[in-house]
């Protein structure tokens, strides 16, 4: 009977033991952002805290403005949101990010940049000469990429309801090619359709787009060229980095004033974005070590270019993209982003 007992204590004291190691987990929740360069970097992030870091990670999906108020209450609702395209938000790096305010959520050292333009194939500027957007208030030029032979090129500007599509109309403005090119506004896909048929062909065809995406690791695509970009002109900008009164940057959204277009002038190029792992300092103070890793993870906008064609073309679950991708690239992600983690 006591060597009865003596095995029962031992084998609660085994499964007290077994709890407080599953009790030492650390829980992590990511939120999760609906466009694909994020579930990508949202799932190499779980993997490498799962595997490394033994930690339990979850993720929740909420609007984008919900999961960086959850980050500034710091009580584990949200730790983590993966693809922070910060001068973006400017509102959220005031108050939760920056000096000034609750500093409530903390960046990783290095962003990767994410970027916006108006793009062509490269065979049609070698074969054309095309190099700058500008070349498209030229009728020689524009008549490329007439389709329709209504005598306008035409040119995607961003589907309808896109802050993007109203900044490529003032472009048009700006440097004049309002005049000799049509704006078109179909859905992502169509274009996505008349990329591929284009590039069969070898037809000329022009149109927005931004880095990272798929289309950049499958084509090969070069950008009109501006003059580079000298800053913000408008109050909304004051403040931040990019604010110059005599910049050659100044743009209205439709509700803000109705004149809109008139008052808007763009004549550079889009400055990239810096793209942040945002996370909570809670978090960061909960479990040191990820807080660590964080802060260390540095990424490359053409390896989430190939994250995304695996997802996007090729059909490759998200889950497969990132542990192959972890599984084959050890050294960076043991030697710099878990340096002096494990």
């Amino acid at each position: 009977m006591l060597r009865r007992l003596t095995i029962l204590a031992s084998a609660a004291i085994a499964l007290l033991a077994l709890a407080g190691t599953a009790e030492a987990k650390t829980k992590v929740v990511i939120g999760q952002l609906d466009w694909p360069g994020s579930t990508a970097i949202e799932e190499v992030l779980k993997v490498v805290m799962t595997q490394y870091l033994d930690a339990d990670v979850q993720t929740i999906a909420a609007a984008q403005e919900a999961l960086y108020e959850a980050l500034d209450k710091g009580d584990g609702s949200v730790d983590i949101v993966a693809d922070m395209w910060t001068d973006h938000l400017r509102e959220q790096m005031k108050n939760y990010v920056l000096p000034g305010g609750h500093q409530s959520i903390l960046l990783n050292d290095t962003p990767y940049l994410g970027t916006e333009g108006i793009y062509i194939p490269a065979y049609v500027q070698e074969k054309y000469g095309v190099k700058d957007l500008a070349d498209l208030a030229k009728p020689e030029v524009a008549k490329l990429f007439d389709s329709d032979g209504n005598g306008k090129g035409e040119i995607w500007a961003g589907a309808v309801g896109w802050e993007s599509t109203n900044h490529t109309e003032v472009r048009g403005k700006s440097y004049g090619f309002d005049k000799t090119m049509e704006y078109t506004t179909v859905e992502q896909s169509v274009l996505l359709a008349q990329l591929k048929d284009a590039e069969d062909k070898q037809k000329p065809i022009v149109f927005y787009y931004w880095t990272p995406e798929w289309i950049f690791a499958k084509y090969k695509l070069v950008e009109l060229q501006q003059p580079p970009f000298d800053g913000y002109t408008t109050d909304d900008a004051k403040g931040t980095d990019r604010y110059n009164p005599k910049g050659c940057y100044t743009f209205y959204q439709p509700a803000q004033r109705n004149d809109w277009l008139e008052a808007s002038s763009i004549k550079c190029g889009q400055p990239p974005t810096r793209v942040h792992i945002a996370y909570a300092s809670a978090l960061a103070k909960r479990d040191p070590k990820i807080g660590q890793f964080l802060k260390q993870v540095k990424l490359d906008a053409n390896v989430v270019n190939q994250w995304i064609l695996e997802m996007e073309v090729e059909n490759k679950p998200v889950e497969d993209v990132a542990k192959d991708w972890v599984a084959k690239n050890k050294d960076i992600v043991e030697k710099q982003w878990l340096a002096g983690v494990i």
